[in-house]
């Protein structure tokens, strides 16, 4: 594997790996040539149209919680990586300031960016803040959850860490599950719908679940805030968990 650059809408350049499915963390954090951390935040969510009153609410969560923490203490936060729902809020909330770095995981046969060629017609397009990218061969949306949590729980080696779900489907239950089984832990914004919705309510209520959101839920690793309520709490939250930089804290 081998990075190669590539220009984003905006002139923006960023690193793309491309690597099979079963990856291992460190050959993907060798590839894309990342930083020991500072602190990981990593952010999953929706990336289907939001209605706007829950636009608006995410873009302050987003924007003045986790973007403003995330560059203010340079950290590493990894995502979807496409231009498309939460993913977009956040990109558009950091504008021209960046983390550390910003490193988006998705399949490969389903993204696409100027000037690629072998992009698909359902292709969506990469979001251009990121820095980096981690593409894994296939064509379908869930073929890299693995690739991702390897390469999270390489890069939360030596540092603290934590997991933003906000909105999300299947798959951000499968990376939710997989985070609490490795002792890290995980904010949900409650009211941004769906899976963050589900976990939220598991939380407070207990035994209505699925066995997988409920085994998430019980595992004492879930803070949930309300997206409407929630930047300065996320933003208080992220800098007591993540600082001071480098101190693990999770296991």
């Amino acid at each position: 594997m081998s990075g190669t650059d590539v220009v984003l809408p905006g002139g923006r350049t960023a690193t793309v790996v491309f690597a099979p499915p079963w990856v291992s963390g460190e050959d993907a954090v060798a590839a894309l040539r990342l930083e020991p951390p500072r602190g990981l935040v990593v952010l999953n969510g929706s990336t289907n149209e939001l209605s706007p009153e829950v636009s608006a609410d995410l873009r302050a969560s987003l924007g003045d919680g986790l973007a403003r923490v995330a560059v203010d203490e340079a950290l590493t936060v990894v995502t979807g990586g496409t231009d498309a729902g939460v993913f977009t809020i956040f990109g558009r909330a950091l504008g021209d300031e960046r983390p550390a770095a910003l490193v988006g995981v998705a399949p490969a046969g389903l993204v696409t960016w100027p000037g690629r060629e072998d992009g698909g017609r359902e292709a969506v397009a990469l979001e251009p803040h990121h820095t980096h990218f981690l593409l894994i061969e296939g064509d379908e949306w869930g073929v890299e959850t693995d690739a991702m949590v390897a390469l999270t729980a390489s890069l939360a080696e030596r540092c603290a860490s934590i997991l933003v779900v906000a909105g999300g489907g299947e798959g951000a239950k499968r990376e939710v599950l997989a985070q609490v089984r490795l002792g890290r832990e995980v904010v949900a914004l409650a009211g941004s719908g769906r899976f963050a919705d589900e976990l939220a309510a598991e939380v407070a209520r207990g035994g209505t679940a699925d066995p997988e959101t409920a085994e998430a839920a019980a595992s004492g690793l879930v803070t949930v805030l309300d997206r409407d309520g929630a930047p300065a709490e996320l933003a208080s939250l992220l800098r007591a968990r993540l600082s001071p930089a480098g101190e693990k804290r999770s296991a």
